[in-house]
């Protein structure tokens, strides 16, 4: 229920509206008078107000001046203004602070309950964005409590290709998750590899006991110094530094072999640690990839500690044996198209930057068409289903130069993950079946449950279905649609503005004219005047 406050000096107009008219079908639960601005804010500052109905006029402070001060002392007042006087100068400076509406007496009192209504339905918007405020400050504490959950997520997301190492975009993804650090910044990546336990512990004592080695790590490698440590299905852990150590790589495998001392003491386990040259942060797969290599290929020396290996990186045929055609196997059966490209683009990069030789290209080449073929063999694919214009034949070509092999590279790519893709093709079927139910139906009032129902799904599913398919809402595709549609209609015919908004489903015409402008910029009446009849 609502407050409503009416202010005029005039006792027979504040009678008129208080007693003169049948609120009891309104959301009003009580109505309070004044005859001044003055008198207007004691209620105010006393009371809560939800809709001021004022004269402009007034002894004293006009109803421009009180609308003033109750915007900056009662923000959450809708207010209206009921005055004898049709002066553009008012109206302008009531626009100018936002007012609700200006009316003219004398009015019908279907239309002055119409518009109060319509304050009403304002006053409701504001208090649900108000819960909204109140939800999101709920969790965004809960983001700051998550905050290294979520920071380790990024370093995963970075190493395995789920996140583009260009500057600006890494720059601007540090930047989301508050990391202090920028993509040309230089950074200390220690890979802990738990080699043995001494107890026989089930999984699930093994992930507690390395959580216990992760939490040494910090302690004990990180210090006071700023970083984080990155835990990997399997156990691995990367230990990495915000900054590129002032100490010698000696120092640092000092503080790693009293690391692997305690642990061995303290939580029963045999570790070895691979520390890696200062990288930047850009750079940081190829420090991994580089660390995991030596990790891979150290069958030997366990409980150890060992600097980065110092292969001449120049040689790009060396380059390229750390290059997992089998990840990229798998990419292309979940349809991971950026990820996937994300890799052809580092490996291309590293080819470019190490002026790889034909030998290197070829042993790509073969390798890249090893794993396309062993992918099709798998799944009894068709080479003409998959390249059905032969474009896996263009390869030979493209091995004249690094730039025409990168780019068939990824063409290749997209026609194996678009397969893969279209093989859930119900998935794509369901979400086109949706968006032409919301088409079809846009002037009504939309129902994420019926739309559910309408393809036989769970709405919570289809929500998550509708947003990883087409990147947005279905609230916000709704919206989208909406205004395509009210844009179409103000920029080529005559009918009534709020006659559209009606037929687009937006019975609101306030809710629809700021809806408007948030998406093109302008309101409807400034669109219809620029775009009307070009």
């Amino acid at each position: 229920m609502f407050n409503l406050l009416v202010v005029d000096d005039e006792d027979i107009a504040i009678r008129g509206i208080t007693h003169g008219i049948d609120w009891s079908d309104m959301k009003i639960k009580e109505i309070f008078t004044a005859y001044d601005a003055d008198e207007a804010k004691e209620m105010l500052l006393k009371h809560s107000i939800d809709i001021l109905l004022s004269d402009i006029d007034m002894p004293g402070e006009s109803g421009i001046e009180l609308l003033r001060w109750a915007n900056e002392h009662k923000p959450g007042t809708v207010t209206l203004f009921l005055t004898g006087h049709a002066d553009f100068t008012f109206a302008q400076q009531a626009v100018q602070l936002d007012c609700f509406d200006y009316l003219l007496k004398p009015i019908d009192h279907n239309e002055l309950k119409r518009c109060i209504g319509g304050a009403i339905s304002k006053v409701e918007e504001q208090r649900k964005l108000t819960e909204i405020r109140s939800t999101y400050d709920h969790y965004s504490e809960l983001w700051r409590q998550q905050r290294p959950v979520l920071v380790e997520r990024f370093w995963q997301d970075l190493f395995h290709y789920r996140l583009s190492a260009n500057p600006a975009l890494l720059d601007a993804a540090l930047a989301s998750y508050d990391i202090p650090l920028k993509a040309s910044d230089p950074i200390t990546v220690i890979l802990v590899s738990i080699e043995e336990w001494r107890e026989e512990w089930s999984a699930r004592d093994e992930e507690i006991m390395t959580y216990g080695v992760k939490n040494a790590a910090e302690e004990m490698l990180l210090g006071e110094k700023g970083g984080t440590v990155v835990q990997e299905a399997g156990g691995t852990l990367y230990v990495i530094g915000y900054e590129s150590y002032e100490a010698t790589q000696e120092e640092t495998a000092e503080r790693c072999r009293r690391f692997i001392t305690e642990c061995r003491a303290m939580l029963h386990c045999g570790l070895s640690c691979y520390i890696g040259k200062p990288q930047l942060v850009r750079e940081a797969r190829g420090c991994i990839e580089q660390l995991q290599e030596q990790e891979k290929r150290n069958i030997s020396n366990s409980g150890a500690v060992l600097l980065a290996n110092e292969f001449d990186v120049s040689r790009g045929e060396i380059g390229l044996q750390i290059i997992s055609f089998t990840d990229w196997s798998l990419l292309l059966t979940m349809g991971k198209r950026t990820e996937l490209a994300y890799r052809i683009d580092e490996c291309f990069d590293r080819m470019l930057q190490q002026k790889a030789s034909y030998t290197a290209l070829a042993s790509f080449y073969f390798g890249f068409m090893n794993m396309i073929f062993d992918w099709m063999h798998e799944r009894s694919l068709a080479v003409e289903k998959v390249f059905p214009g032969g474009e896996w034949e263009e390869g030979a070509l493209a091995l004249k130069s690094l730039a025409r092999l990168r780019t068939w590279s990824h063409a290749m790519c997209d026609l194996a993950t678009s397969y893969s893709q279209q093989q859930g093709g119900t998935v794509s079927q369901t979400v086109a079946k949706v968006q032409q139910y919301m088409k079809e139906r846009m002037h009504e009032e939309f129902s994420r449950e019926e739309a559910a129902e309408y393809v036989y799904l769970n709405p919570a599913y289809l929500s998550r279905l509708f947003r990883k398919e087409t990147g947005k809402s279905l609230t916000d595709y709704l919206v989208e649609l909406r205004i395509a549609k009210a844009r179409e209609e103000l920029s080529g015919g005559n009918n009534r503005i709020s006659d559209i908004a009606q037929g687009v489903g937006y019975s609101n015409f306030s809710h629809f004219s700021q809806l408007f402008k948030r998406m093109t910029g302008l309101t409807p009446q400034e669109y219809r005047k620029k775009f009307q009849h070009l």
